[in-house]
């Protein structure tokens, strides 16, 4: 009963992170979808500043991202793992980010199914094509080096809100690497389950660029990880 009890706990703190990243999707969208082309400010400019919301409220609350613990999940001590073998707790964070990535997705997914036609809805579709997968060598190497580089900012932001004293500086530290990743069109996989759910748009093609998306951004967080490690 104590080890279901530590499973649940670490399932329930990742579905909150998985709620949190959607709705910095959410307000990502609302941007794009909202602010018109002639605008002063482009609207990916605004979404990628809104989107790091997600993560700020991670950090603060102490949720379990996927993204952002596999990169210290081998080496740090001061990981708390509940008593859990560190491959099954890194299984259960990635399933319970999934779950509530894909709950909210499909949330989203049934009100724009009200009103396909809406500025939304075609938002909701243009973004998550742009998070589809090719089965060509150019796709899966999009994939690849986009979801790397998106691992290292995750790591990044991580880092300097454990690391910063003070609040503007965590949060600060949060928000450059993120919105530079959303700015830049990196894939997160978390992030896409969201968007991918909310769309609607599940085939082949999304499924292996979600598993190519998951390895990268681990890579990319593991490889930041040895750099810190050993500077």
């Amino acid at each position: 009963m104590e080890g279901l009890k530590k499973r649940l706990n670490v399932l329930l703190y990742a579905i909150f992170a998985g709620i949190a990243v959607s709705i910095g999707g959410i307000l990502y969208l609302l941007t794009k979808a909202l602010i018109p082309e002639t605008s002063w400010l482009p609207s990916i400019i605004v979404g990628s500043l809104l989107f790091p919301v997600g993560l700020i409220s991670i950090c603060y609350f102490k949720f379990n991202l996927y993204t952002g613990k596999i990169g210290v999940a081998f080496r740090n001590p001061n990981v708390d793992k509940k008593g859990l073998n560190v491959f099954e707790w890194l299984f259960w964070i990635l399933l319970g980010n999934m779950i509530g990535a894909i709950i909210i997705g499909l949330i989203v997914w049934g009100l724009t199914f009200i009103n396909r036609d809406s500025a939304f809805s075609l938002t909701v579709k243009s973004v998550a094509q742009l998070r589809i997968m090719p089965f060509t060598a150019q796709g899966v190497f999009d994939m690849s080096y986009k979801g790397i580089f998106c691992g290292i900012l995750v790591y990044a932001g991580v880092y300097f809100f454990n690391n910063l004293k003070t609040t503007f500086g965590k949060i600060l530290g949060i928000m450059v690497p993120i919105a530079f990743f959303v700015y830049a069109g990196l894939q997160h996989c978390i992030a896409n389950m969201f968007y991918i759910a909310a769309s609607g748009y599940w085939n082949a093609n999304t499924l292996v660029g979600l598993v190519i998306c998951i390895a990268a951004n681990s890579l990319g967080s593991i490889l930041i990880d040895l750099f810190v490690k050993y500077e």
